[in-house]
């Protein structure tokens, strides 16, 4: 005769989720990457030399998930900002982070629109004192025309004295295979040039995060972009109409770092108009398009 067996009732302990497992890559990349304070004080700083007034109205193009256009809404009175992407889920990570949580302080200062920056019709939205398209994302056009057409659209989205901020990098070590890591505390965050095509300028890019408990996030962060040349971007901001193109260069220690392996000399996060310029291994500029 058969007898039943009684079932256990001890419950089998779930694997404990890895820090990887457990991270948001939009607060990683926010905390790696972005300097939101630092940026809001440059960019004014480069408007008011050049203009002589206070800015009011940014436009953050490739606005992710719009810390910078918050930072700047919250940094003084009577700022604004539009946020514009061309991804959906993105922008609702950006509703949730950097929109919804501040509402009562933005007051409606802060707009998010969805959209191509290609192609953002005249009047959809204010005219901005100044634009940025920072952490080279206006490189993902890689036709010649494509790049023009993004300058023409900014261009009309400017008020009349208005500045087109891009940011750009290059350098001998740009263009190679190479990886570049950044020890955070919490995590480390890693930059990879997978490859680089000398007849198109075309870099493939990645962004990976590791953890102290040894997991990773691999490929949180992919970019395909063609990498431009300052005297490109210089030709096409005048050819859309842009009356002046200027370079601001970062400035750099005087001394490598003993403590850098590398030897490379570091940046200082100050910036000055340059028309000559040394080459260096890694070098990072503002190129401003005044209207």
């Amino acid at each position: 005769m058969a007898t039943s067996k009684k079932k256990s009732t001890k419950k089998t302990a779930k694997p404990k989720a890895t820090q990887a497992e457990r991270a948001d890559r939009h607060d990683l990349y926010e905390a790696a990457v972005q300097s939101p304070e630092a940026d809001c004080e440059l960019f004014e700083g480069f408007f008011r030399d050049a203009r002589g007034r206070m800015p009011k109205v940014m436009r953050e193009d490739f606005c992710g998930t719009a810390k910078l256009s918050r930072t700047w809404c919250l940094g003084k009175r009577g700022r604004s900002a539009i946020g514009i992407d061309f991804d959906g889920p993105t922008l609702a990570q950006a509703r949730a982070r950097n929109l919804e949580p501040f509402a009562k302080q933005l007051g409606g200062r802060l707009q998010l629109v969805q959209a191509d920056v290609l192609d953002v019709p005249p009047g959809e939205v204010d005219p901005a004192d100044f634009i940025a398209a920072l952490n080279f994302s206006f490189c993902v056009f890689k036709q010649r025309e494509q790049l023009r057409r993004y300058f023409a659209n900014a261009y009309g989205g400017l008020v009349d004295d208005g500045m087109l901020i891009l940011e750009m990098f290059g350098g001998t070590k740009a263009i190679d295979l190479d990886d570049e890591e950044r020890d955070l505390d919490d995590f480390i965050y890693h930059w990879e040039q997978e490859s680089f095509n000398p007849l198109t300028n075309d870099i493939v890019c990645h962004i990976h995060f590791e953890f102290p408990d040894g997991s990773r996030i691999d490929k949180a962060f992919t970019y395909d972009w063609r990498l431009w040349s300052v005297p490109e971007l210089r030709d096409l901001l005048r050819e859309v109409g842009f009356r002046d193109v200027k370079i601001y260069w970062e400035k750099v220690e005087d001394e490598p770092d003993e403590d850098d392996e590398d030897g490379m000399m570091r940046g200082t996060g100050e910036y000055e108009v340059a028309e000559v310029a040394e080459q260096q291994d890694s070098w990072l500029v503002y190129v401003i398009g005044l209207k």
